[in-house]
């Protein structure tokens, strides 16, 4: 017995030596996130209220184990499904490979976690250590219960080591070949599954209805499974939610190709990479107001008279949409109006654009904002909708 007690002991120690003890000062009554209308805080995760747990089944290229749909990200979504992205340029971190590696081995002393995630966390080019980076620097610094204020004696790189250690052990409990594989869901070259066999596979295990995505073969490609959290995300007081967002799957014939198959199936979807635009997107367009005669001018202002100026699309790293214009990169600036100046990043002002239609962090409503000028002449600031006024949508339109 005592022996017992001592390698006990010992292993515990050897937990907490290799990673961060999460902290647990918020307390059992600690509030639910989108459960009220409270301000952020150290226990109350908002804007992001809705944490996303999102994976990839990548299967031509195939990426990642044969068996596994491979982890992509956590995602801090607002609780009206639009989000926010690169919050906190303070705690971003450089894409160069070496830096995630330094950061959860060297500085965390966590080789086993840093080896887990080379094994499930895998990007479609190779680039792992780069997604990892981005996933940090686009969503993990909008998650405002891991800010460095929220910690009573934060090291730097703490939160980011945390935030990889809880994704990973999130990950781990939303096995979902597992559950698709026990419910005879496999995957074939051949056999399909209906929308309604996916699902109740998933949403038995998982408790809630969950979020999957088909690729342009109707092929299974993104799991997103949608969670409330309760107090801070340190805390991994994870609430399954039904999903914000409506599968784009058919009812039926719906496909689950098996990794590394060399059939006639194009490279699914699921991932972008810095380059030409999206399929149906133009490499350089105009931009126009659905229902309003002219067009926004290299600025990012809004002009009913003049040239339309020329705007650049290209596919983001990871996902999303660049653009910009004669002026530079094109963004959102604090007061959510749409801008081009040559101080912008436009990588880390990434764009969605469906249909031709441009929006911002899930949102695709506009609005008419500040202007300078009057008349036919003037110049006006269009900025996001927050749901207040009259709304339309901007398109992309080929020159």
């Amino acid at each position: 017995m005592k022996l017992i007690l001592i390698t006990l002991a010992y292993y515990l120690l050897q937990i907490t030596s290799a990673a961060t003890v999460f902290d647990s000062s918020c307390g059992s009554d600690a509030a639910i996130s989108c459960s009220s209308s409270s301000a952020a805080s150290c226990c109350f995760e908002s804007p992001g209220g809705v944490l996303l747990q999102t994976q990839f089944w990548d299967y031509n290229p195939a990426t990642g184990p044969s068996d596994l749909f491979t982890l992509h990200g956590l995602w801090p979504d607002n609780c009206d499904g639009t989000y926010e992205q690169f919050c906190d340029t303070t705690t971003t971190i450089a894409d160069d490979g070496s830096t995630v590696q330094s950061i959860i081995v060297d500085q965390f002393n966590d080789a086993t976690l840093y080896n887990d995630l080379n094994t499930v966390w895998k990007d479609i080019n190779g680039n792992d250590h780069s997604l990892w980076a981005h996933e940090w620097n686009k969503h993990g610094t909008c998650i405002n219960t891991i800010l460095p204020k929220c910690y009573s004696s934060y090291q730097t790189n703490e939160n980011v080591y945390n935030y990889y250690k809880i994704l990973y052990q999130l990950f781990e409990t939303l096995p979902t070949y597992k559950w698709l594989t026990a419910a005879g869901i496999t995957p074939s070259t051949s056999k399909t599954y209906s929308k309604t066999q996916i699902q109740q596979a998933l949403s038995s295990n998982f408790g809630q209805n969950v979020y999957f995505k088909c690729d342009s073969n109707n092929a299974l490609s993104e799991i997103w499974y949608f969670h409330h959290i309760k107090g801070s995300l340190l805390q991994q007081n994870f609430i399954p939610i039904a999903p914000l967002s409506n599968s784009n799957c058919p009812s039926t014939g719906i496909l689950f190709p098996p990794k590394g198959n060399s059939g006639t199936n194009p490279q699914p979807t699921t991932t972008q990479t810095s380059g030409p635009a999206p399929t149906g997107v133009p490499a350089t367009g105009y931009i126009t107001l659905s229902g309003k005669s002219g067009c926004l001018i290299s600025n990012g202002k809004y002009y009913t008279s003049g040239t339309c100026a020329t705007y650049h699309f290209s596919s983001s790293s990871f996902g999303g949409v660049s653009i910009s214009s004669s002026k530079g990169g094109c963004g959102i600036d604090s007061s959510q109006n749409f801008i081009c100046d040559s101080s912008i990043d436009a990588s880390k002002n990434q764009f969605q654009i469906k249909n031709n239609e441009i929006g911002f962090g899930g949102n695709y409503d506009w609005c008419l904002g500040s202007s300078t000028g009057s008349g036919s002449s003037a110049q006006t600031n269009i900025v996001l909708s927050d749901g207040s006024c009259s709304s339309f949508k901007i398109n992309v339109s080929s020159k």
